[in-house]
């Protein structure tokens, strides 16, 4: 919490954005519903707008702040939301809006990490992992990026796809033909992994035709090393040439990570996503998690 109030929060006032010296006055105390703790309220004595020392922490108008951090390292160790409320003692509708309100605040906090210096890099893997939302007949595609020096995660974006294989037509039958969006969502990603570029860039991906047309238009500048699939460089004869075990081990162990500790992503799970949304906000709030990013503190 502030010791000073930053600013005026009444928009009109010309203290918003230019506050002077001794521009606001400490009037009384409060206590907060949660603890009863004394919370500092002032006046601006330009516009006699009244606010709290609160009025410009995240958590303002929140009634449990002191549940967020439990949630996100809850739900970011393979614990759903319905266990998540019962541990915590509040309502599974807390929890979602508890998980959307962190997955902004998580989006939030990545993109300025991606502005860091030391997060640029010259070698990032690339390749997509597969889910779905409420039945297997509605799948999901996630686009992963990860710094291979670290296993920071750059960019991961979540994206609707049809359905392939046996189940095709029974997903056509029941639920209609979906967009395909993996495109855009790749592309975006793509968007992430140049802020962190520099000018040696190599991206390396598995032998997916549609990658090399993708960096191509977003990361001309940028190398693509393509490699075989993991069971083919694993044989003994690709051992005996010097070739590595898996050339993309950094992102098929957060690969494996997502997998374990997102309850949502697990492979036989009952606590798949009603909403691809969701999914999404999950995915962003264990990024952060993941990159040690903290949040949900008051």
């Amino acid at each position: 919490m502030f010791k000073v109030p930053p600013c005026c929060p009444n928009p009109d006032c010309d203290f918003h954005t230019a506050p002077g010296p001794s521009w606001f006055a400490k009037k009384v105390y409060y206590g907060t519903k949660l603890d009863q703790q004394p919370v500092p309220r002032y006046r601006c004595k330009n516009c006699g707008s009244r606010f709290g020392a609160h009025t410009f922490s995240p958590t303002y108008r929140q009634h449990k702040p002191t549940v967020n951090t439990a949630i996100v390292n809850l739900l970011c160790s393979g614990v759903t939301m319905r266990r998540t409320s019962r541990l915590l003692g509040v309502s599974r509708r807390t929890i979602a809006k508890k998980l959307k309100w962190l997955g902004n605040l998580a989006r939030a906090a990545h993109a300025e990490y991606l502005k860091k210096e030391e997060m640029k890099t010259s070698y990032v893997q690339f390749d997509e992992m597969e889910t779905y939302e409420w039945s297997k007949l509605l799948p999901l595609s996630i686009a992963l990026a990860v710094r291979a020096k670290t296993g920071d995660i750059i960019g991961v974006k979540m994206a609707k796809m049809n359905c392939h294989g046996k189940t095709a037509n029974a997903s056509v039958r029941r639920y209609g033909r979906r967009i395909d969006a993996r495109l855009p969502a790749a592309q975006k990603v793509m968007r992430e992994i140049a802020v962190v570029t520099t000018p040696d860039m190599t991206i390396a991906t598995d032998k997916k035709a549609a990658y090399r047309n993708i960096i191509k238009k977003e990361l001309p500048h940028a190398t693509h090393a393509i490699h075989k699939s993991r069971k083919a460089e694993a044989l003994p004869q690709a051992q005996s040439k010097g070739q590595p075990h898996d050339p993309l081990f950094a992102l098929n162990h957060v690969c494996a990570k997502l997998r374990a500790d997102l309850a949502r992503l697990h492979r036989r799970t009952w606590s798949a996503s009603k909403k691809a949304n969701y999914m999404q906000d999950a995915i962003d709030l264990y990024v952060a998690y993941h990159n040690g990013h903290i949040l949900g503190e008051n």
